[in-house]
């Protein structure tokens, strides 16, 4: 009686492991490419004749983490042979979103101001929403009304530099470094090169943009 207590039970674990290790598998792939989603729980489906009880699983993969419902693919030792398999998963899960809260106009930079966040079923997600990180770091690529989810295919490069904006030129020759203020002639991103008067020569230079209001002169 013992003896069988015993194997009941290692049986027992190795299911759970396995099954731990799967659920735990899939809740990582889908968190690295959706940073914001909640899952509340994961089903595994299998079929009756697989013996997942007292199986080595050797690798995994998913080939699509961007629906709810899915397969997990397995390679699998059994008896020293080498198997293969699906395996169903079901999902529940929500993630949360952020949409303008007003019309954004192309280029505007995003911020808390024009964003609000809400929670929506993960099941209804048509596209890879944009995190908040994503939206703080960019602008509009192009028109968003408000109230539309914003996607990580609406955002373009944050303008660091805007068109009519005092911005500090930084001069290098050897050495020596010397500052001055301009004025931008157009908007740009991040190693864009763009043009500045310079407020005291009035000289028009071409400069890059190094980070948000500071240019170095080419």
């Amino acid at each position: 009686m013992r003896v069988l207590l015993f194997i009941t039970c290692y049986i027992c674990v190795a299911f759970a492991d396995n099954v731990s290790m799967l659920k735990d598998y899939i809740k990582k792939e889908y968190t690295n490419t959706f940073p914001e989603i909640r899952i509340d729980g994961i089903s595994l489906i299998v079929r009756n004749s697989l013996d997942i009880y007292n199986i080595e699983i050797i690798n995994k993969s998913i080939g699509n983490n961007r629906t709810q419902n899915g397969f997990v693919n397995i390679t699998y030792k059994y008896n020293n042979k080498i198997f293969h398999e699906n395996i169903k998963y079901v999902m529940q899960a929500s993630i949360a979103l952020y949409v303008a809260g007003e019309n954004i106009s192309a280029k505007t930079n995003l911020s808390t101001s024009n964003i609000y966040q809400k929670i929506q079923d993960f099941s209804s997600i048509t596209s890879t929403p944009a995190t908040k990180r994503d939206i703080l770091e960019s602008s509009a690529k192009s028109y968003i009304p408000i109230n539309s989810i914003i996607y990580k295919n609406r955002l373009a490069k944050r303008i660091l530099i805007a068109k009519d904006s005092n911005v500090k030129i930084i001069f290098h020759e050897g050495n020596i470094e010397a500052t001055s203020m301009g004025k931008a002639m157009e908007n740009g991103t991040k190693g864009d090169v763009v043009k500045i008067e310079n407020t005291e020569s009035k000289r028009i230079i071409n400069a890059r943009v190094i980070q948000e209001g500071v240019v170095r002169a080419d």
